[in-house]
Protein backbone atom coordinates (compact mmCIF):
# COMPACT_ATOMS: atom_id res chain seq x y z
CA UNK A 1 0.00 0.00 0.00
CA UNK A 2 2.96 2.38 0.73
CA UNK A 3 3.88 2.96 -2.94
CA UNK A 4 0.21 3.80 -3.66
CA UNK A 5 -0.64 8.24 -3.20
CA UNK A 6 -4.32 9.48 -3.21
CA UNK A 7 -3.86 12.65 -5.00
CA UNK A 8 -5.86 15.27 -3.89
CA UNK A 9 -6.93 18.05 -6.49
CA UNK A 10 -9.48 20.88 -4.70
CA UNK A 11 -9.39 24.60 -5.41
CA UNK A 12 -10.56 25.26 -2.02
CA UNK A 13 -7.84 25.13 0.50
CA UNK A 14 -9.59 23.63 3.97
CA UNK A 15 -11.38 21.04 2.08
CA UNK A 16 -7.58 19.78 0.75
CA UNK A 17 -6.37 20.29 4.28
CA UNK A 18 -8.96 18.26 5.73
CA UNK A 19 -8.90 15.25 3.01
CA UNK A 20 -4.94 15.58 3.50
CA UNK A 21 -5.21 15.35 7.04
CA UNK A 22 -7.99 12.54 6.86
CA UNK A 23 -5.79 10.08 4.57
CA UNK A 24 -2.59 11.37 6.93
CA UNK A 25 -4.44 10.08 9.69
CA UNK A 26 -5.85 6.83 8.09
CA UNK A 27 -1.70 6.29 7.09
CA UNK A 28 -2.03 7.06 3.34
CA UNK A 29 0.44 8.77 1.41
CA UNK A 30 -1.10 11.80 -0.07
CA UNK A 31 -0.28 14.74 -2.79
CA UNK A 32 -2.34 17.41 -2.75
CA UNK A 33 -2.96 20.11 -5.34
CA UNK A 34 -5.08 23.55 -5.10
CA UNK A 35 -4.71 24.03 -8.70
CA UNK A 36 -6.09 21.35 -11.79
CA UNK A 37 -3.24 22.67 -13.74
CA UNK A 38 -0.58 21.29 -11.55
CA UNK A 39 -1.85 18.44 -11.16
CA UNK A 40 -1.88 17.60 -15.22
CA UNK A 41 1.24 18.91 -15.56
CA UNK A 42 2.80 16.07 -13.40
CA UNK A 43 0.15 13.45 -13.90
CA UNK A 44 1.76 10.19 -15.92
CA UNK A 45 1.24 6.74 -16.35
CA UNK A 46 3.50 5.88 -13.61
CA UNK A 47 1.16 7.55 -11.51
CA UNK A 48 -0.06 4.86 -8.52
CA UNK A 49 -2.86 5.03 -6.49
CA UNK A 50 -6.27 6.99 -6.94
CA UNK A 51 -7.15 10.69 -7.03
CA UNK A 52 -10.02 12.54 -4.99
CA UNK A 53 -11.15 15.20 -7.39
CA UNK A 54 -13.23 18.43 -7.04
CA UNK A 55 -15.94 18.46 -9.53
CA UNK A 56 -16.55 22.18 -9.52
CA UNK A 57 -13.07 24.86 -9.83
CA UNK A 58 -12.51 27.70 -12.09
CA UNK A 59 -9.34 26.74 -13.83
CA UNK A 60 -10.74 23.99 -15.11
CA UNK A 61 -13.41 21.70 -14.36
CA UNK A 62 -13.42 17.36 -13.09
CA UNK A 63 -15.27 16.28 -15.98
CA UNK A 64 -12.24 18.70 -17.87
CA UNK A 65 -9.39 17.26 -15.68
CA UNK A 66 -10.49 14.05 -16.15
CA UNK A 67 -10.38 13.94 -19.97
CA UNK A 68 -6.81 15.35 -19.82
CA UNK A 69 -5.83 12.32 -17.75
CA UNK A 70 -7.37 9.98 -20.40
CA UNK A 71 -5.27 11.72 -23.09
CA UNK A 72 -1.83 11.64 -20.83
CA UNK A 73 -2.54 7.70 -20.04
CA UNK A 74 -2.44 8.62 -16.45
CA UNK A 75 -4.99 5.40 -15.20
CA UNK A 76 -6.14 6.68 -11.83
CA UNK A 77 -9.34 5.46 -10.77
CA UNK A 78 -11.06 8.55 -9.77
CA UNK A 79 -13.24 9.39 -6.99
CA UNK A 80 -15.27 12.70 -7.76
CA UNK A 81 -16.40 15.12 -4.91
CA UNK A 82 -19.08 18.03 -5.13
CA UNK A 83 -21.09 20.80 -3.74
CA UNK A 84 -23.40 20.72 -6.95
CA UNK A 85 -24.19 17.11 -8.09
CA UNK A 86 -26.60 16.15 -10.13
CA UNK A 87 -27.39 12.77 -12.11
CA UNK A 88 -25.99 13.71 -15.74
CA UNK A 89 -23.00 14.66 -14.29
CA UNK A 90 -22.52 11.62 -11.99
CA UNK A 91 -23.31 9.56 -14.91
CA UNK A 92 -20.91 11.36 -17.50
CA UNK A 93 -18.00 10.77 -15.16
CA UNK A 94 -18.81 7.29 -14.41
CA UNK A 95 -19.05 6.44 -18.20
CA UNK A 96 -15.44 8.03 -18.11
CA UNK A 97 -13.91 6.28 -15.95
CA UNK A 98 -14.54 7.34 -12.39
CA UNK A 99 -15.01 4.85 -9.65
CA UNK A 100 -17.35 6.97 -7.14
CA UNK A 101 -18.65 10.72 -6.68
CA UNK A 102 -19.23 11.64 -3.17
CA UNK A 103 -21.91 15.11 -3.09
CA UNK A 104 -20.74 17.10 0.19
CA UNK A 105 -21.10 16.76 3.09
CA UNK A 106 -19.86 13.25 2.87
CA UNK A 107 -18.37 11.51 5.95
CA UNK A 108 -14.43 10.78 6.28
CA UNK A 109 -15.55 7.00 6.33
CA UNK A 110 -17.52 7.00 2.99
CA UNK A 111 -14.49 8.97 1.45
CA UNK A 112 -11.69 6.33 2.93
CA UNK A 113 -14.10 3.53 1.73
CA UNK A 114 -13.88 5.04 -1.95
CA UNK A 115 -10.10 5.49 -1.29
CA UNK A 116 -10.31 1.50 -0.81
CA UNK A 117 -11.81 0.69 -3.35
CA UNK A 118 -10.28 2.64 -5.84
CA UNK A 119 -6.69 1.08 -4.57
CA UNK A 120 -8.39 -2.12 -4.95
CA UNK A 121 -9.83 -1.30 -8.52
CA UNK A 122 -6.17 -0.12 -9.61
CA UNK A 123 -4.55 -3.29 -8.22
CA UNK A 124 -7.00 -5.78 -10.38
CA UNK A 125 -6.34 -3.80 -12.97
CA UNK A 126 -2.47 -3.66 -13.10
CA UNK A 127 -2.73 -7.41 -12.44
CA UNK A 128 -4.39 -8.41 -15.31
CA UNK A 129 -1.91 -6.10 -17.44
CA UNK A 130 0.66 -7.65 -16.37
CA UNK A 131 -0.35 -11.54 -15.11
CA UNK A 132 -2.49 -13.54 -17.76
CA UNK A 133 -5.70 -14.21 -16.77
CA UNK A 134 -8.81 -15.42 -18.46
CA UNK A 135 -10.34 -13.20 -21.62
CA UNK A 136 -13.47 -12.22 -18.85
CA UNK A 137 -11.02 -11.11 -16.20
CA UNK A 138 -9.16 -8.35 -18.15
CA UNK A 139 -12.09 -7.49 -20.38
CA UNK A 140 -13.77 -6.52 -16.54
CA UNK A 141 -11.12 -4.20 -15.87
CA UNK A 142 -11.77 -2.35 -18.87
CA UNK A 143 -13.59 1.60 -18.15
CA UNK A 144 -17.30 1.64 -19.76
CA UNK A 145 -15.92 3.89 -22.15
CA UNK A 146 -12.76 1.43 -23.36
CA UNK A 147 -15.76 -1.05 -23.81
CA UNK A 148 -17.51 0.75 -25.50
CA UNK A 149 -14.24 1.54 -27.70
CA UNK A 150 -13.55 -1.62 -27.86
CA UNK A 151 -16.56 -3.14 -29.38
CA UNK A 152 -16.35 -0.72 -32.04
CA UNK A 153 -12.83 -1.70 -33.05
CA UNK A 154 -13.81 -5.44 -33.29
CA UNK A 155 -16.68 -3.91 -35.99
CA UNK A 156 -13.79 -2.93 -38.03
CA UNK A 157 -14.93 0.71 -37.09
CA UNK A 158 -11.80 3.47 -37.81
CA UNK A 159 -10.11 5.74 -35.10
CA UNK A 160 -12.37 9.00 -37.27
CA UNK A 161 -16.02 7.12 -37.13
CA UNK A 162 -15.18 6.06 -33.58
CA UNK A 163 -14.59 9.46 -32.84
CA UNK A 164 -17.63 10.90 -34.70
CA UNK A 165 -19.88 8.47 -33.05
CA UNK A 166 -18.80 9.04 -29.21
CA UNK A 167 -17.99 13.11 -29.83
CA UNK A 168 -14.46 12.66 -28.80
CA UNK A 169 -10.78 13.50 -30.32
CA UNK A 170 -9.82 10.78 -32.13
CA UNK A 171 -6.28 11.16 -30.48
CA UNK A 172 -8.68 9.99 -27.59
CA UNK A 173 -9.96 7.12 -28.91
CA UNK A 174 -6.11 6.22 -29.99
CA UNK A 175 -5.10 7.20 -26.26
CA UNK A 176 -8.48 4.45 -25.48
CA UNK A 177 -6.83 1.46 -28.22
CA UNK A 178 -3.39 1.71 -26.65
CA UNK A 179 -4.97 0.95 -22.96
CA UNK A 180 -7.27 -2.06 -24.49
CA UNK A 181 -4.27 -3.63 -26.00
CA UNK A 182 -2.52 -3.64 -22.99
CA UNK A 183 -5.24 -4.25 -20.26
CA UNK A 184 -6.17 -7.20 -23.15
CA UNK A 185 -2.29 -8.05 -23.59
CA UNK A 186 -3.23 -8.23 -27.59
CA UNK A 187 -1.42 -6.55 -30.56
CA UNK A 188 -3.49 -5.97 -32.83
CA UNK A 189 -7.53 -5.08 -33.73
CA UNK A 190 -7.69 -8.85 -35.22
CA UNK A 191 -6.33 -9.96 -32.23
CA UNK A 192 -9.15 -8.18 -30.35
CA UNK A 193 -11.51 -9.85 -32.48
CA UNK A 194 -10.61 -13.24 -31.38
CA UNK A 195 -11.15 -12.18 -27.91
CA UNK A 196 -14.22 -10.98 -27.90
CA UNK A 197 -15.98 -13.30 -30.30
Amino acid sequence: MSEKIVYIVDDEPKVLDLIKELTDSAGLNSEAYSNPLEFIESCSPSHKGCLVLDMKMPEMNGLELQKEMNKKGCMLPIIFITGYGNVAMAVEAMKAGAIDFLEKPYSGESLLESIHCAFDSYKKSMRSTFVDGSTDNRISTLTPRENEVMKMLADSMSNKAIARMLDISPRTVEVHRQHIMKKLNIKSVLELSKVIE
